[in-house]
């Protein structure tokens, strides 16, 4: 994992490196998000940690569909995304049905999960809790996409 640090690629210039977690961090806060709901494990226990550290507040709950309807209802009473944070596979899929709720009802909610690879996944090499989650996760919200690089995509949402 990189931390955020400073790099010198040419005398006199710098730029300033991060890591896939601080961009989701700095974004969800940049929209004014201020709480994530989620049940920690891996992949994800990083990126809960970090956003404790930055301010954000994680509420964690024993089952990913309880996160989901809890960030569902906070993103209609709110009107800002609810975020749900899952762990890949078992836990996206647990957490598919808030957000299909989320979209019926109109409720804006993101849903970020953890995933293999997408070159492993499309190639089916075999990984560990590998699912083609966009694929899935297609008919059940307003917008998906994966983000391998940080000039990728927004995340899985739902709603308006």
């Amino acid at each position: 994992m990189l931390n955020t640090a400073t790099k010198s690629e040419a005398p006199g210039t710098e730029q300033e490196l991060t890591d896939g977690f601080h961009l989701v961090i700095d974004a969800l806060k940049l929209n004014g998000i201020n709480t994530i709901y989620n049940v920690p494990g891996i992949p994800i226990t990083d990126l809960g940690r970090m956003a404790q550290a930055a301010g954000i507040r994680v509420i964690s709950f024993r089952h990913e569909q309880n996160a989901g309807y809890a960030a569902g209802i906070a993103g209609f009473l709110t009107k800002k995304p609810g975020v749900c944070l899952t762990v890949s596979a078992p836990g996206f899929l647990n957490g598919l049905t808030a957000l299909a709720h989320a979209t019926t009802n109109c409720y804006p909610m993101i849903l970020v999960s953890g995933s293999s690879e997408r070159e492993i996944v499309d190639l089916q090499q075999g990984d560990y809790e590998e699912m083609d989650q966009l694929a899935i996760a297609k008919p059940l919200c307003k917008a998906k996409t994966s983000a391998d690089h940080p000039r990728q995509g927004r995340g899985l949402r739902a709603g308006r």
